[in-house]
């Protein structure tokens, strides 16, 4: 029995050491897993995008942006005395959430009068939006703790046992009810269609040639571009078969509401489709067998679509090392444009920069199957 098997282990052995990808895969991904999840999975929100409109621009206001912005939790990246083109921001995802201190902010407080800020705040992520609120909550009861002891020390015994307090007037825009299925079915589209489109094309070329049919292929007239676009066709029309289908369960049976443009919903995803099938056929024509094939379209599109797009973990809150890898995750862009068009009902005059980068991305990764099958063929 030790003889029969002392050579079956030396076989399999040589097998393993010969496929240097699935080698890499077997000894790499375990270490990359674990310095992905571990960087970029955080329960933890910090520098959430925030802006102040300071009405009162007093002594007491300055105070309690300076306590804001030395907060971790948030970053200041608008200020002004006026609304202007502040709620624009919200609709751009600029900032999650705006402050606004009333005129009569500090003078409210000093006459022992009950005094509030308003809060407008982008619902879109109800996760990070009932967070954000929490956080300012408690600066609001520090700093009224701040107010009522220098009260204190001034006045001693004589101070009023009723102190004026400041409440928190939450006005909450696109997802007024905080439902998570509206912040959570969009995000899902934008995942499910990532890892669908990659999966669709990564075993075309793949299967050419462990059929052997690939040697007929190259035999053909057909161009490098022209075979790239007779294999994405076909696959295209399934893949807008599928958005629709999942649009509509999410429409229809999660009741998540569509308030911008079905057409250019349908436009825009169909720009990400072949963002998603190029990157399939891509690893297709980089993996011989169809099992490496599946690998790599699973780890290339599963773990950064759900984990570098912003769909379950705030970009923000991620380390900077992290957050420059997201720039190249096509879903990052589309998980913005979806939510945009689904929950805030806009159009292009506020998403072209995602669409651009989305075409842009769209465009090379055509180019890049391209140049990569030609290699192939030669």
């Amino acid at each position: 029995m030790r003889n029969r098997i002392i050579p079956l282990m030396k076989k399999e052995a040589i097998h393993i050491l010969r496929d240097a990808r699935s080698l890499y895969l077997a000894i790499g991904l375990p270490i990359v897993l674990l310095v992905l999840f571990g960087l970029a999975i955080t329960f933890d929100i910090h520098h959430i995008p925030l802006g102040i409109i300071d009405q009162d621009n007093t002594f007491l206001s300055r105070d309690f942006i300076s306590r804001v912005r030395s907060s971790e939790y948030f970053k200041v990246l608008y200020l002004a005395r006026n609304f202007s083109s502040s709620e624009k921001l919200l609709d751009k995802g600029k900032v999650k959430i705006i402050v606004v201190i009333p005129p009569r902010f500090s003078l409210d407080l000093a006459k022992g009068n009950d005094s509030s800020l308003e809060l407008l705040v982008d619902g879109s992520n109800n996760n990070t939006a009932l967070i954000a609120m929490g956080y300012l909550s408690k600066i609001i009861q520090i700093f009224s703790s701040k107010i009522l002891l220098e009260k204190f020390n001034k006045q001693g015994a004589a101070l009023s046992a009723e102190f004026p307090s400041i409440d928190l007037n939450p006005n909450v825009w696109y997802n007024p009810d905080l439902r998570s299925k509206n912040f959570i079915v969009p995000g899902l589209i934008a995942v499910m269609m990532m890892i669908l489109a990659a999966m669709l094309t990564s075993l075309t070329i793949a299967r050419e040639w462990e059929t052997g049919t690939m040697e007929q292929l190259i035999a053909t007239p057909a161009r490098p571009h022209e075979i790239v676009i007779g294999k994405l066709i076909p696959h295209f029309f399934l893949g807008v078969v599928q958005l629709s289908l999942i649009v509509s369960t999410g429409t229809l049976l999660f009741k998540v509401p569509l308030r911008g443009n079905l057409a250019l919903l349908f436009a825009v995803s169909s720009i990400f489709l072949i963002c998603g099938l190029g990157v399939g056929l891509l690893i297709s024509s980089v993996a011989k067998s169809q099992q490496l094939a599946f690998m790599l379209s699973v780890i290339s599109t599963l773990l950064p679509s759900f984990l570098l797009s912003g769909f379950a973990f705030p970009i923000s809150s991620m380390p900077k090392v992290i957050q420059v890898f997201t720039y190249i995750v096509p879903a990052k862009y589309f998980l913005i444009i979806i939510r945009g068009i689904f929950l805030k009902g806009v159009g292009l005059q506020v998403l072209w920069p995602e669409v651009l980068s989305l075409l842009l991305f769209a465009s090379l990764i055509m180019l890049a199957c391209s140049k990569r099958i030609k290699l192939r063929l030669e």
